[in-house]
């Protein structure tokens, strides 16, 4: 077998990753941006540098080769390669100007980061920023983001992580109706917004199940902006971190015996800041971590310090 001396083209070898992960030259070429057609004539030129057949194609998509199989590390091994190369080059900026990526949870984002970023823009007029508020994480080894705000620390990849809180939990509701209101010694004598099926296994989600009578459940919805929408309206309370207490039209729900305790018991929940370790320094990427952790330590330093005013008599 006589292969070529010369370098091979990273977009043939980005198109050989793109069909073994996705199974198809059309998904393969969604995610590359290309159209199937550009797909297949670079694998073709890759087979044949190679002299190796890396796909069978079949009408049901592609199948991989035992040589596609052997040669997959070597390949994700360029890749991981590139992106440190184009980390590096990121890397020699000297001033935060640019886009900056930033993925967390949708309540966080929306309520948390966004009323802030006023102040970033007006310190640092050079920045973009984009925000991605999903439940899903990113993967920041790819760089899907340059910032994540997640609820764990990350287990694996060559990543940086901070621990922001813990953050107190609290059941907000709207001022009107319970600013002075006497304390609710039970949860279940509360209306109630709950998480949906699909977010069941959220710790909030459990703590609801576990110490609210079902009949005391108005709403499920697994959108945060609903909850608070219901809250804020009075149709029901909701349990969150303290800090969302700070948003227009909620307050913390005075709480007292059973209730209270149970309330507390759930702990603080801490959050971490996540990115990767070759952009962490970048200007753009720096100033803007540095921004994210200094106002959601503020919003737990904030509600640490704030209760509820005092029952009326």
């Amino acid at each position: 077998m006589q292969i070529m001396p010369t370098p091979h083209r990273w977009d043939h070898l980005e198109a050989f990753l793109a069909t073994r992960r996705a199974g198809s030259l059309l998904a393969a070429a969604e995610e590359l941006g290309v159209n199937a057609t550009t797909v297949a004539r670079r694998l073709e030129a890759l087979e044949a540098a190679l002299d190796i057949q890396l796909f069978e194609r079949t009408p049901g998509g592609v199948l991989p080769t035992l040589a596609a199989e052997q040669l997959l590390p070597w390949a994700e091994g360029v890749e991981q390669a590139q992106q440190a190369f184009v980390h590096a080059v990121q890397g020699l900026e000297r001033e935060p100007v640019g886009r900056v990526k930033v993925t967390g949870p949708p309540g966080l984002v929306d309520h948390l980061v966004v009323p802030a970023l006023g102040e970033l823009r007006a310190s640092f007029p050079g920045l973009q920023v984009e925000l991605d508020a999903s439940v899903a994480y990113a993967d920041l080894s790819r760089g899907e983001a340059d910032i994540a705000i997640r609820g764990r620390r990350p287990e694996r990849g060559d990543l940086v992580a901070r621990r922001l809180g813990p953050y107190g939990s609290a059941v907000l509701g709207a001022p009107e109706v319970y600013a002075r209101a006497a304390p609710a010694e039970a949860l279940g004598s509360l209306p109630w917004v709950q998480w949906g099926a699909d977010l069941a296994h959220l710790a909030d989600a459990r703590f609801i199940e576990a110490h609210v009578p079902p009949e005391a459940i108005v709403l499920r919805t697994s959108s945060f902006a609903g909850q608070v929408e219901a809250a804020r309206r009075g149709l029901a309370v909701m349990l969150a971190a303290r800090p969302f207490a700070s948003i227009e039209g909620l307050c913390e729900v005075p709480l007292d015996g059973p209730a209270a305790t149970a309330v507390a018991g759930l702990g603080g929940q801490s959050i971490w800041l996540v990115g990767h370790r070759a952009l962490r320094r970048v200007p753009r990427v720096a100033v803007v971590w540095e921004f994210l952790a200094d106002r959601l330590q503020a919003a737990r330093d904030a509600a640490a310090t704030s209760r509820p005013p005092p029952p009326a008599r």
